[in-house]
């Protein structure tokens, strides 16, 4: 039992303890919050000085920084014109070559037209001559031609005729023969 007394006794003297230290506590905690809040509105209010100076500043900046695009738009826009009108003087200077050469083009191309012709009609006048030769040829040999078919003809009716005869002069010995 005196334990009890002893813990009981412990215990009292703990809250009495709290009890007395609470206000401190309390105090304590309270200048916590209020550094804490101290300490927060002064972040606030250097983030929002330094806001302030950041907007300032575009403020300021803002007319030099419309003119500096400003001047890069217009510097793009020469630098394209010159490419234009250098990329049109490039074009008139090749289409003026096209038209200094073309008439000696056309010449080329007639000269060429006229080569391939003289050519064609070389390899025509060629082929009509070697069938002319071709036909000169065969005039020449078809008496020859005829001569030589003329006596295959009378050699084969010949052939013929004697093949005849023979037949017939077994077939009337084999007639004339008695049968055995």
């Amino acid at each position: 039992m005196s334990d009890q007394k002893n813990q009981a006794g412990k215990e009292a003297r703990r809250e009495e303890k709290r009890i007395e230290e609470e206000p401190a506590q309390l105090a304590r905690e309270q200048a916590t919050r209020e550094t804490d809040l101290a300490r927060e509105q002064a972040i606030q209010k250097d983030q929002a000085g330094k806001e302030a100076r950041r907007e300032e500043r575009r403020i300021e900046e803002e007319p030099a920084q419309l003119a500096r695009e400003q001047a890069t738009r217009e510097t793009d826009l020469a630098r394209e014109q010159a490419i234009q009108k250098e990329q049109a003087g490039k074009e008139a200077k090749r289409e003026e070559k096209r038209i200094e050469e073309e008439p000696a083009q056309l010449a080329r191309e007639q000269a060429r037209r006229e080569t391939d012709l003289a050519r064609e009609q070389a390899i025509q006048k060629d082929q009509a001559a070697k069938e002319a030769k071709r036909e000169q040829k065969r005039i020449e040999e078809e008496p020859a031609q005829l001569a030589r078919e003329q006596a295959r003809r009378q050699t084969d009716l010949a052939r013929e005729q004697a093949i005849a005869e023979d037949q017939e002069a077994r077939r009337r010995k084999a007639k004339n023969q008695p049968p055995e």
